[in-house]
């Protein structure tokens, strides 16, 4: 027998901004055997429409339509024969959260939060054309007005959260006028946050506020730009214990509310990103988040809302890691993983739509414009942001799909995600401050793949442009090596790009209209295709075996998911590239 609806008790407006939902005094009459209408209470919602709708306090106040939907029972199948779905349909797309409503519209007013159980004393809480736009966590004028005082000495010995924040900002500003270096001890900028770091004790046992929390972010921020300090992932885990101890994510703060939401999503998108990259969970749970995303003028640039994309990807980054990267999401069925899979590039393409032309992945950039310090790196975060994503999902597909047309498909989209980031390292400015993500990571990441398909695949028609494009990304290497004084030894990259050339070039070429037979997964290469015959110098194997190969880039934080590296010994026993068929020695991308 059907039961008859009944309604939530809380309309859908409150219920959606979870707050409680108070209603109006209403008075029901009972049917006309009873003499008296009875009183009910003013926060009662009637289980049937009574005939006239009621409506609640909160939908009062902000003059919009009070309804209320019928109760969602669940229901048990008491019939075990039904057919069950086949495993690609199981995977759902995770709730609607607050933060989804929050990124769809920036200016839309937080639910409050009535923290009343929370009883805790608040502490009080010139790198800024570049950086500034792209974290924007400080009021420029308050922290330029303190640093103007003439009692600016005596703060920094007795403020030691200002302390380390000056001195990080001012480390962060040399980098950007000429007084950095790639060798640590070697500028003014390593000295500089070597002073911010004396102060990094304190700041981590003192008492959490506004101003540890940004000296903490713009030492992060420091350390995220450089290839050998290791201290980014300690410094961004403590940045996102301070600001949810600060409950920042929340809506109602004590202190100046638009700064302090301000520095959360900024350390929204610089945990979201790192943890993602280092292959961990986020310590900022996004089902957790309250706060609306503040008007950030200066990081807006045209008709691009930097902080308001960075917020999205990040948010992109969230549910890519739960669904597909994650230890629960890798016993997944290969289907749902796939569904999950083709989610998660949903969101990506809406988010690469919502950007606009001049910033836009995959749309050419405009050489004119990229002369403004800021335009440029937030060009190239928003194209390198892209890729980097459309790598590992490109990667995990090749890993889990067995059909043949979509594993072409993620092959070819790898080479033309490959050949677009390498494209862009023209514009690359080989300096300290350029973040190793940009300047190091995701260019190897696109010369391994170029490189893997080029000796797996050495007849391919294209095969003469990936040759030039590894020529121009192991340059861009060398030119890292000769910046660096040598410091970062990435001169020895171009090793790839001249043995994938002599390899290709000893292949006889096929007849005209003969089309390269293609190798079954998992097996060895086939016995028709030559090897090498040519005595050729070993100059380029001779670097490769070289123990200091690469030495000075963080292995630990490329991701195995993006790319496969040569195995350590892949060179013993070799000597010259007349017995060299590097398909037995390499890892293959493409499975």
């Amino acid at each position: 027998m059907m039961q008859s609806p009944r309604l939530n008790k809380s309309c859908d407006q409150c219920r959606n901004r979870k707050v409680r939902c108070i209603g109006t005094p209403y008075v029901y009459h009972v049917p006309s055997a009873s003499l008296f209408p009875v009183q009910r209470s003013p926060y009662a919602v009637p289980s049937t429409p009574p005939g006239r709708p009621v409506t609640c306090t909160h939908c009062l106040k902000r003059n919009e339509a009070c309804q209320f939907s019928n109760l969602k029972r669940r229901l048990r199948l008491k019939d075990s024969s039904t057919p069950q779905k086949s495993p690609r349909s199981d995977f759902r797309p995770s709730s609607d959260l607050f933060i989804d409503r929050l990124i769809r519209n920036p200016s839309e007013s937080a639910a409050l939060y009535d923290e009343f159980s929370i009883l805790k004393v608040h502490n009080d809480r010139g790198y800024f054309d570049v950086l500034h736009p792209i974290y924007p966590f400080l009021d420029r004028q308050l922290f330029e007005e303190r640093a103007k005082r003439p009692d600016l000495v005596h703060v920094l010995g007795t403020d030691y959260a200002y302390c380390g924040l000056y001195y990080a900002v001012l480390a962060l500003g040399c980098q950007y006028n000429g007084f950095s270096s790639f060798i640590p001890d070697d500028s003014h900028a390593w000295k500089l946050f070597q002073v911010a770091l004396t102060r990094l004790d304190r700041i981590i046992m003192s008492t959490e506020s506004l101003s540890n929390l940004q000296a903490l972010t713009a030492m992060a921020i420091f350390a995220t730009n450089t290839f050998s300090l290791q201290l980014d992932q300690t410094l961004i885990a403590e940045a996102g214990r301070m600001v949810l101890a600060l409950r920042y994510h929340k809506s109602i703060v004590s202190e100046d509310s638009t700064l302090c939401h301000r520095t959360f999503w900024v350390i929204y998108h610089l945990e979201k990103r790192y943890s993602f990259q280092a292959r961990s969970n986020s310590v900022i749970a996004d089902y957790d988040i309250g706060c609306p995303i503040p008007n950030t003028p200066e990081s807006v640039l045209g008709e691009y809302n930097w902080l308001v994309s960075s917020v999205r990807f990040g948010r992109i980054l969230a549910v890519a890691y739960a669904s597909l990267f994650s230890i629960s999401a890798s016993t997944q069925p290969d289907d749902t993983i796939l569904a999950a899979v083709d989610h998660v590039h949903t969101l990506l393409e809406e988010w690469r739509l919502s950007i606009p032309l001049d910033f836009r992945p995959k749309e050419p950039l405009q050489r004119s414009r990229l002369i403004d310090g800021a335009f440029k790196e937030i060009a190239l975060r928003t194209h390198y942001y892209y890729y980097h994503i459309i790598i590992a999902l490109e990667r995990l597909t090749l890993h889990v799909s067995r059909d043949i047309a979509r594993s072409e498909n993620s092959m070819r989209a790898l080479l033309k995600t490959a050949r677009e980031a390498i494209n862009l390292t023209r514009y690359i400015d080989v300096e300290p401050y350029t973040p190793v993500f940009i300047l190091a990571i995701i260019p190897l990441s696109a010369l391994f793949i170029l490189f893997d398909f080029v000796v797996h695949h050495p007849t391919d028609p294209d095969t003469r442009g990936h040759l030039t494009l590894l020529d121009i990304v192991t340059g861009h290497f060398s030119q890292l090596d000769h910046a660096s004084n040598g410091a970062i030894k990435s001169s020895y990259l171009s090793g790839f790009s001249h043995m994938a050339r002599q390899y290709v070039q000893s292949v006889p070429k096929r007849p005209v209209g003969d089309t390269e037979p293609s190798e079954p997964r998992d097996s060895q290469p086939s016995a028709d295709i030559p090897i090498p015959s040519h005595d050729a110098s070993n100059d380029a194997l001779m670097a490769l075996n070289d123990p200091t190969l690469m030495e000075g880039l963080d292995y630990g934080s490329l991701d195995s998911l993006y790319f496969l590296t040569p195995d350590s010994n892949w060179t013993a026993g070799i000597s010259s590239l007349a017995e060299f068929d590097p398909r037995e020695y390499y890892g293959s991308i493409f499975l």
